[in-house]
């Protein structure tokens, strides 16, 4: 397939055109969650859909994202992403790729670098300092994919460097615990944020985990954030119905545009 990414520069306008940042997760290979879907994130406004890689111990995820994984785990993942890919090169203004995936052993796009060819950013998931994570972003690098960063809750040093080194997006985990729903938003973040910010972080900053509707999406711009990652709530809304979906992102989309 022709590539998808030209260079790093492709994904950092989207990035820096001044609105707020919507990123939305997308299940790679869950059969209950449909290819055609993607069309209903473009035009709800996603900026950034967020392809998950299904991993075999996905730590920091709860229920929601656990089960899609385990739906999607006999597909073909490599597949998916570039049907996915072509899928999104038909709209005229296309949502950029970022693959989200654990940063396993022996993971597959280790020894298959064609795979970067689908995709405008990578954010590998692991602890801090991850021998098998730096491999993954070198391999990204490689093929001009702009590396997108994970920070988790509590914050340490070695977060903080290599989100110093982001040229896609950092995610900060908005609440402790597993992915899922929260009621509210933690105020801290405004905390975590500028402590991100005077650190010397430049990348934009994305709190994830627990952001679930309009008005958490508003809450966290007045923490400084630049906008929200969502996951498992569109996930719920997803497996309900094409028009719950809608509704969830067109909120998320208002919510953040005021």
């Amino acid at each position: 397939m022709n590539q998808v990414h030209r260079n790093i520069l492709g994904f950092l306008p989207v990035m820096h055109g001044g609105k707020p940042l919507l990123s939305v997760y997308f299940p790679i290979g869950d059969p209950k969650f449909p290819l055609q879907l993607i069309d209903l994130y473009g035009d709800c406004g996603v900026d950034i859909i967020e392809f998950g890689w299904p991993a075999r111990d996905p730590y920091l995820d709860g229920s929601d994202v656990r089960s899609s994984m385990d739906r999607a785990r006999d597909g073909d993942p490599k597949s998916y992403l570039q049907n996915a890919a072509r899928w999104l090169e038909r709209r005229a203004k296309r949502p950029k790729i970022l693959l989200m995936t654990y940063a396993e052993p022996m993971h597959p796009i280790l020894n298959d670098p064609e795979m970067m060819n689908c995709i405008d950013s990578l954010l590998a998931v692991a602890p801090p300092n991850s021998s098998t994570r730096q491999l993954i972003e070198a391999e990204a690098r490689k093929s001009g994919v702009a590396i997108s960063t994970f920070i988790e809750l509590p914050m340490v040093d070695a977060s903080v460097n290599e989100a110093r080194k982001a040229d896609g997006y950092v995610m900060l985990q908005a609440a402790q615990g597993l992915t899922g729903p929260r009621i509210s938003v933690d105020d801290g973040n405004k905390e975590r944020i500028t402590e991100l910010r005077l650190a010397g972080v430049t990348a934009p900053i994305m709190l994830g985990f627990g952001i679930s509707t309009g008005a958490h999406a508003e809450s966290v711009l007045k923490f400084g954030a630049d906008g929200v990652v969502l996951g498992s709530s569109a996930l719920r809304a997803g497996l309900q119905s094409e028009t719950i979906l809608r509704n969830l992102l067109e909120e998320l989309r208002s919510g953040l545009d005021g």
